[in-house]
Order: structure tokens, then sequence, then C-alpha cells
């Protein structure tokens, strides 16, 4: 387009084609054929340039959008909270309960229930082992009179709806007498996106928000078994705890540890190759490259739905979190380990659950593998050019003594 405008009478201008020298719609003459390209390729190293830096600038764009909406870049969804059933228990009422649970859901009316009846019958047919499992391993750090006296033997359930427009959030209402009724202490809290945000979004906000000692974030499709997969991450965090004994402050005052236990898919690999087809394989594998590449060659499987923080560490993690999209279990991973936070990774019994809200076409799958690895690339990038910057948020009310 530059080189016919250059020429003036080529193209839609031209009163002749280039079989021959003519005049062209202001007079200009027209070269020859073999002209035209011979002068062409004069300036082709300025359209290589041109279509080159161009080109780039557009693939930094790219990369670097999730930072520009990350500094709030477009519209920010507002936010709501309802407290469905506070604490009835007066005396626990302002004590940290033992436990939260973050549920981010966007229209989950279908995966929803069943995911919390399981986890409700759990939770009141295995209270008392849940509770001791919590108080142990908070014990482990704190001496048992501090847990004793600040931590109530209580849960929080936190369900975080990201925008849904079905009956979600009335579904959420209806167990209210539920929990309650498994403790007087507990309660549940649903949080309100105004619209869709993401997955990532959902978790900061539902994360920021909790006040247990211990926060666990759980898929609402309910693909992690939850009896035996609570059971396995309360454990690895007393271990995790016990290992960071040394941490602990040496004139007798409190100091919250941030550490993270991840539940993990990575045994189930083979299985799921076998059921997979090849282009769901290929991306699967290409995936777990670039997350030891860009992100972390310590931990298999960042990207179930199945993960235990210290209160601490939610608060950090929730304070310092970027993505707002799938790719946000990536920049968790970054953050611990930059700085030097313990994580471990623990196997979990997990099983595929009809309803997801990714299409599983080839060509989306694909375009979504880009996107993750985009957000990948970008938070890698901005940690080094320190764009982002780790922080450490105020401290709670449950944390001032720190």
């Amino acid at each position: 387009a530059i080189i016919s405008v250059w020429y003036e009478g080529v193209g839609p201008f031209a009163s002749t084609n280039y079989s021959g020298n003519g005049t062209g719609a202001w007079g200009t003459p027209i070269p020859a054929a073999a002209d035209f390209w011979a002068s062409a390729g004069a300036y082709s190293p300025i359209l290589i340039f041109v279509s080159l830096t161009t080109a780039g600038l557009v693939t930094l764009c790219w990369i670097f959008y999730p930072a520009y909406v990350a500094r709030g870049g477009g519209d920010r969804a507002t936010v709501s909270e309802e407290q469905l059933c506070p604490p009835s228990d007066v005396a626990h009422a302002t004590a940290a309960p033992m436990l939260s649970i973050v549920i981010p859901a966007y229209n989950e009316e279908a995966r929803l229930p069943k995911m919390l009846d399981a986890t409700l019958a759990h939770l009141n047919e295995s209270k008392e082992e849940v509770a001791a499992q919590c108080m142990d391993a908070l014990d482990t750090w704190y001496e048992k009179g501090y847990t004793r006296k600040r931590v109530s033997n209580s849960i929080e359930l936190i369900v975080v709806s990201d925008g849904s427009t079905d009956a979600t959030e009335d579904i959420v209402g209806s167990y209210a007498g539920r929990v309650t009724q498994i403790n007087r202490s507990n309660c549940l809290r649903l949080v309100k996106l105004e619209r869709n945000s993401g997955k990532g979004a959902a978790v900061k906000e539902g994360m920021a928000r909790s006040r247990g000692m211990l926060c666990l974030m759980v898929d609402a499709d309910g693909a992690t078994e939850i009896a035996s997969g609570l059971r396995k991450v309360l454990d690895q965090m007393k271990e995790l705890l016990e290992s960071q004994k040394c941490n602990r402050r040496k004139d007798g005052g409190i100091n919250n540890p941030i550490c993270a236990v991840f539940g993990s898919r990575a045994h189930m690999e083979e299985e799921s190759t076998a059921s997979r087809s090849v282009v769901r394989t290929f991306l699967m594998h290409a995936f777990h490259f670039f997350v030891r590449c860009l992100c972390s060659s310590n931990i298999r499987d960042t990207q179930c739905g199945f993960k235990l923080f210290t209160r601490k560490a939610a608060s950090v993690l929730s304070h310092n979190l970027h993505l707002r999209r799938w790719a946000f279990d990536t920049e968790l991973v970054v953050v611990m380990e930059r700085k030097g936070w313990p994580i471990a990774e623990v196997a979990v019994t997990w099983h595929e659950v009809a309803g997801s809200k990714i299409d599983e076409s080839k060509l989306a799958l694909a375009l979504n593998s880009l996107g993750m690895l985009r957000d990948m690339v970008c938070v890698r990038l901005c940690y080094i050019l320190r764009l982002w910057t780790l922080s450490i948020p105020p401290a709670t009310e449950g944390e001032k003594n720190e």
C-alpha cells in the first residue's frame, strides 16, 4: 500500500495496468512492472523494519495486558458481602475460626450443591477429627495457650460469586441453616462480584476477607474428595510448620508463619494421558514444561483447585496477587518461591466433573493454553523488571501482636 501511494498512479489510481508505461491519475508516469518491483525492492528493508517493529509492539502489549489490568485498567467489579449466618455463640464471635474454606463460583447452580453437600456432610461426621487436626497443626507453631485463647473450633465458609447470573447465590443462601447446625460458631458468608472478573479475582477477594487461622481454597465442582484431601493437606501443613520451628521468634512474641500446601494430581498423570486425546495430552505436557521453566521446578501441579494456606500466607498472597484469570495459581508459586516461603505438595484424590466453564474444543484449548503461557511470561517479566514488588499488608486484628 505504501509503495502504491508512492507511485501514485499504481493500483486504484492507475489509468493503465502494469503491462507497460502509462500515465497515472495525476499525470505521473507509471513504470513498467519490472521497473516497479525493482524499485519496490529498495524499500523492502524499511517495510520489514516497520512490520517487525509493529509486530513486536503488539506482542509486548499482549504480553503485558494482565499487568495493565492489575494496575486498574478497565472497570473494576463492585464487591459486596452478605453474612448469611453469623456465629450465634457470642463467646466465639471475636475469636478467629480455625479454618476458612474459600469457594470461588461462577454460574455453579448445577455443581455447587453436590460440593456443599459433601463438604458439610464430612464436617458434620468428622468435626472432632477436623478440629483436632487443625488445632494440632496450629499447636505445632503456636503455644497451646495462645491457640486455645485466640482460636475457636469453628469453620467459616466463604462462597465468592464471580458475577453469577444463574441461581448460584440463592443456592448458597439455602445452606445457612445447615452450616450452623454443625457448630453454633460456624458462619457462612457470600461475597458477590458485580460481574465476572475471573477465578483469580474471586480467590483474591475470598482470601483477603477470610479470618481463619488456616485457609483452604477449594473449587466449586467438588472434583477433589474433601474427606481424604482435607486430612492430607492438614497433615502436610503440620509437618511443614514443624520444619519451620527454627524461624519462630526467640523473645516469646508471636510471628505468624507463611506456608502453603498444594493438592496435586501429578500422580494421576499416566492415567489421564491414557484417557485424553493427543491434543489435550500435548497441551498438558507443554504447560508443565513452561511451568517448570517460568515458575517452579518443585511443584508438579499448580492448577489443582485444592490449596491450604496459613492465615498470614492467605493475607500476603491475596494482597500481592495480580492475575485475575486461570493462571493465578502460577503467580502464587512464583511469589512463594521468590521470598523463600515454604511450600509443599501432596497427592489428593481427584475425579473429572462435567460442566467445566472452559470451552473444551481443540481450538479453544489451544487459545486458553496460549493465554496461560502469556500470563506466566507476564508474571516473570513483571517481577524481573520490578514492575511488581512484594509488599506485606497491614496487620489484621488477629495479627496486631505479631
